[in-house]
C-alpha cells in the first residue's frame, strides 16, 4: 500500500513537472495582416519547422510547433478574405501543435519570432471576416503529402532578435537510419570546369553542403568525401563510402560544353548512373569527369580501366535512385524557376562510380558554361532547392525500397 503510494506520488510530481515544462500556445489572431500566436515561453529553434503542400486550387503553409499544447480558449478556426482563404489550428499529437494556413495563391511567407514570447506570420492581402469556435480535426487533409509536391520556403528575418527557423519536417519518416556518402566533385588541383572566374569544384562544394544539412536535419547519417578545397582520388571517394558501408552514394558536378556554336544552348540537369553506353552524349559526359584519373595514360590503360566500370553492381537500383533524384529536382527548381530543363537520365561510364558497393548516382547540376544557368547556379534559392530536390529524391527511393523488402518478407 506504502509503495503504491509512492508510486501514485512520484507519477503525480512527474505530470506536474512535465506539464509546466510544456509550452502553451495560448491565442492566435490577426494584427494588422499578421497572425500572432502567443506562447507561453518563448520558442527555441529547435521546436518549429515550416513546410508547404501545393496543391490545383490551395497551397497550405504547414507550421508545427513541437513541445507545445494548444489552449483550449485559442480560436481554433480564423476566416479571413483576401489571398488567404483561412487558419485552422489543432492539436496533431500529444506534444505537436499544428497550424495551417489555406492560401489562394503561393507566396513567400515571412515569419519569425522576436524576443517576446509571440511568432508572428505575415499574410498577405488578407483580413479576418470571421471566427469558428468548434475544433478542427485537419490531420487527414495535411498530414498525407505523398501524392503532392512538398516545398518550403526559408524565413526572411526581419531586424532584431529572430529565431531562424528550419525548413524540414521532423524526420523522413523512415524504418532505418541511412548513412549517405555526399561526394563534392574534383577539388583542390583538380578544379572541374572553369568558365570566366567561375569553379567548377567551389559551386559543387556549396551544394553538397546544403545537401549535408538537410539530410542531417532528417535524421540520417551523412559523410562527406571532402569538407573543404582538397584533392581527392575518384577511387578513393568511393573507396571512402564503402568503409563507411554508405547505403547511397551521390556525387555533384556541374556540366559544361566546349563547343562555342552550342555554348548558349546546351543547359539542363542531367542524373547518371554506372552502365555501358552507346549514347555520344553521355560517353562526352563522362569523358570530362574521368579527364584527371585518365590523364597521360595510354588508349589501352584507358580501356583496361573504363571496362572496370560495368563490373560495379547495384545498377537497376541505381537507376530508380537517379530517377526519383531528378524527378524532385526538376520539381522544386521549376516551382520558383522558369525554363529549367530536363536534360534526362542516363547510364555513363563514370570511373567515380567505379566499385561501389551500394547504389550510386552522379548528378550534374547544370552547365557553367551557359551564362544564363550559371547565373542561376550562383544564386542560393537556386541551390537550396536543388539540394531540397535531391534529399527528397533519396527519401522517396528509400521509402519504395522499405515497402518492397516488406512485402518481400510478407
Amino acid at each position: 500500500m506504502v509503495s503504491r503510494f509512492f508510486f501514485i506520488l512520484t507519477l503525480s510530481f512527474s505530470l506536474l513537472s512535465f506539464l509546466e515544462a510544456s509550452n502553451l500556445l495560448k491565442s492566435v489572431k490577426v494584427v494588422d495582416s499578421k497572425l500572432e500566436l502567443e506562447f507561453s515561453k518563448t520558442l527555441k529553434k529547435s521546436q518549429f519547422r515550416a513546410s508547404a503542400i501545393k496543391g490545383t486550387k490551395l497551397t497550405r503553409y504547414v507550421f508545427d510547433f513541437k513541445g507545445v499544447k494548444l489552449s483550449q480558449k485559442a480560436k481554433k478556426i480564423l476566416k479571413l478574405k483576401g489571398d488567404v482563404k483561412s487558419v485552422r489550428v489543432a492539436q496533431n499529437r500529444a506534444n505537436v501543435v499544428r497550424l495551417v494556413i489555406d492560401s489562394k495563391k503561393p507566396y513567400s511567407i515571412r515569419y519569425y519570432q522576436k524576443s517576446k514570447p509571440i511568432f508572428y506570420i505575415e499574410l498577405p492581402n488578407s483580413k479576418l471576416i470571421s471566427t469558428n469556435k468548434k475544433r478542427v480535426k485537419d490531420k487527414k487533409s495535411v498530414n498525407k503529402t505523398s501524392a503532392k509536391e512538398l516545398f518550403s520556403y526559408v524565413s526572411k528575418e526581419p531586424a532584431g532578435n529572430v529565431a531562424k527557423v528550419i525548413d524540414t519536417p521532423y524526420s523522413a519518416n523512415l524504418k532505418h537510419r541511412y548513412t549517405i556518402m555526399v561526394d563534392a566533385g574534383h577539388g583542390g588541383k583538380d578544379s572541374g570546369t572553369y568558365w570566366h572566374g567561375y569553379k567548377e569544384k567551389t559551386l559543387v562544394l556549396s551544394i553538397a553542403k546544403k545537401v549535408v544539412r538537410r539530410l542531417k536535419n532528417l535524421g540520417f547519417n551523412v559523410k562527406m568525401t571532402r569538407y573543404n578545397d582538397r584533392f581527392v582520388s575518384l577511387g578513393g571517394r568511393i573507396r571512402k563510402a564503402n568503409r563507411v558501408k554508405a547505403d547511397l552514394f551521390v556525387s555533384i558536378h556541374a556540366n559544361s560544353i566546349s563547343n562555342k556554336k552550342r555554348v548558349n544552348i546546351a543547359r539542363g540537369i542531367e542524373t547518371y548512373f554506372l552502365q555501358t553506353t552507346r549514347n555520344a552524349r553521355a560517353k562526352r559526359v563522362a569523358a570530362k569527369e574521368n579527364r584527371e584519373i585518365l590523364r597521360g595514360k595510354d588508349s589501352a590503360t584507358k580501356r583496361v580501366l573504363l571496362n572496370a566500370v560495368f563490373t560495379g553492381p547495384k545498377i537497376a537500383l541505381s537507376n530508380r535512385l537517379a530517377l526519383d533524384v531528378q524527378k524532385h529536382m526538376l520539381a522544386n527548381l521549376r516551382a520558383h524557376f522558369k525554363g529549367v530543363k530536363d536534360g534526362g537520365v542516363r547510364g555513363a561510364p563514370f570511373y567515380v562510380l567505379v566499385g561501389a558497393e551500394m547504389p550510386a548516382i552522379l548528378v550534374e547540376v547544370g552547365y557553367l558554361s551557359n551564362p544564363k544557368e550559371r547565373a542561376k547556379l550562383y544564386n542560393p534559392l537556386y541551390q537550396k532547392l536543388q539540394a531540397k530536390g535531391i534529399a527528397e529524391g533519396i527519401v522517396r527511393y528509400l521509402k519504395n525500397r522499405e515497402r518492397e523488402m516488406e512485402w518481400v518478407r510478407i
